[in-house]
Formats: C-alpha cells, sequence, structure tokens
C-alpha cells in the first residue's frame, strides 16, 4: 500500500488521486504543486487528504446532475 494525495473539489465536483508515494511527507510536499495545477483549471472549494490507499480510478468526476453517485467527502 502507498501514500496518496486525495483531493476534492466542489467546482467541478471531483475528486482527483494523486501518487503513490513513498511516504506521507513525499505527499504533503508535492501537494502544492497539484493544487495550484487544479486552481489553474478553475477548481474551486479544494480540500485535500493524505492517506494510504489503493484508489480504483485517479479521477472520479460525475456527469452533471449525478453527483449523487459518489461520495466527495471524506
Amino acid at each position: 500500500m502507498f501514500w496518496w494525495l486525495k483531493v476534492i473539489t466542489n467546482n467541478p465536483h471531483c475528486i482527483y488521486y494523486f501518487g503513490p508515494f513513498d511516504s506521507s511527507r513525499e505527499a504533503e510536499i508535492a501537494q502544492e504543486g497539484y493544487i495550484e495545477d487544479l486552481k489553474q483549471e478553475g477548481a474551486q472549494e479544494i480540500k485535500t487528504e493524505i492517506k494510504l490507499y489503493n484508489p480504483k480510478a485517479l479521477t472520479i468526476c460525475p456527469e452533471e446532475g449525478e453527483t449523487d453517485k459518489i461520495n466527495l467527502t471524506y
């Protein structure tokens, strides 16, 4: 199992996973760059979490009107 940076945005409603990282510190150092990239793409209301995980998909963005099909919270 590896460390991953989970990023949740509310506009657009998406979950992004960045990684894998060998340590939580490595993910913490990298997160600023990922957040800045998302902000430049127009993402708003960004929340992050660093955790040991094995994501099934790296980007989860439901279609318009389908946001109730995924859990966009921690």
